[in-house]
């Protein structure tokens, strides 16, 4: 294979690294929403003493220049207890450089304590939900928030009656699953951190979801939801990661048939 081959996208940066732009075209998009453009933080993993401090020096630096009109974030931001003030000076170091008209809305993880949960709370013009359902003010968009793939379903009984277009946050990729029931059209999670180490784009030992290993990264579709998994910013278990870069992926919606395969066809994912 060579390097333009599809394979080698999963450990290909796009620069300004690590923010990475991709078109998301879906088939439901209003018109009102055409080319919005989302930033998607997940997967910290911050801790006190980071071997990878410089990641976050350069996400912050890189923010002020990537053009984002909402912010969404999908949780672990401390790696464990302790760590948490530490996660909290990160995320207002983020929320001080990106510029995000429409604000920045965000759940929780597995790795989340509930001090962390109380600290992010403090964190300018950052809201944050465990389970339940925001209307954006200027635009036609709902924004559904589930820290815990079961919390879905209870987020979407504080649905109105309306056109909203609906983005479900999740920490979990399998709540996909249960999004598609709900007809939620978008999905963004994160967890998997796309493997954290990968002998080739397909072969990955390990990804803490249910999912087919080779869905833990990328846009699939489960009927007519798309799910976006971010392979995230951080790391878990070890400071290690293999061909599998961090990112932060910005994506522009687009009015558009093609969002990635069904997960019902073989398993296959449209990489990043």
């Amino acid at each position: 294979m060579t390097p333009d081959h599809p394979d080698f996208a999963y450990r290909r940066p796009v620069p300004p690294y690590p923010v990475e732009t991709h078109e998301l075209p879906l088939p439901s998009l209003p018109a009102a929403l055409e080319g919005l453009r989302i930033l998607h933080l997940s997967d910290l993993h911050v801790r006190r003493l980071r071997l990878r401090s410089g990641l976050i020096a350069r996400t912050v630096a890189a923010l002020p220049h990537a053009p984002v009109d909402l912010v969404l974030l999908t949780g672990d931001y401390a790696d464990r207890p302790g760590h948490e003030h530490a996660a909290l000076r990160t995320l207002r170091a983020f929320a001080s450089s990106w510029r995000a008209p429409h604000g920045a809305v965000a759940v929780f993880g597995n790795h989340d304590t509930a001090l962390m949960r109380r600290l992010a709370r403090t964190v300018p013009g950052l809201r944050c939900i465990d389970a339940g359902a925001i209307d954006l003010p200027d635009l036609p968009l709902r924004i559904l928030g589930a820290s815990y793939p079961e919390d879905l379903f209870a987020a979407a009984l504080e649905r109105s009656v309306d056109d909203r277009f609906e983005v479900a946050l999740v920490h979990d990729p399998v709540a996909a699953i249960a999004a598609a029931e709900l007809r939620v059209p978008l999905v963004l999670a994160g967890h998997t951190h796309g493997g954290q180490v990968r002998v080739s784009a397909r072969a990955i030992p390990h990804t803490s979801s249910d999912l087919p290993a080779s869905l833990a990264s990328g846009v699939l579709r489960i009927d007519g939801t798309t799910c976006c998994i971010s392979r995230g910013l951080g790391d878990a278990m070890l400071p290690l990661r293999l061909n599998c870069p961090p990112h932060a992926p910005l994506y522009v919606l687009r009015r558009g048939d093609d969002a990635g395969p069904s997960v019902r066809a073989p398993c296959s994912v449209r990489p990043w």
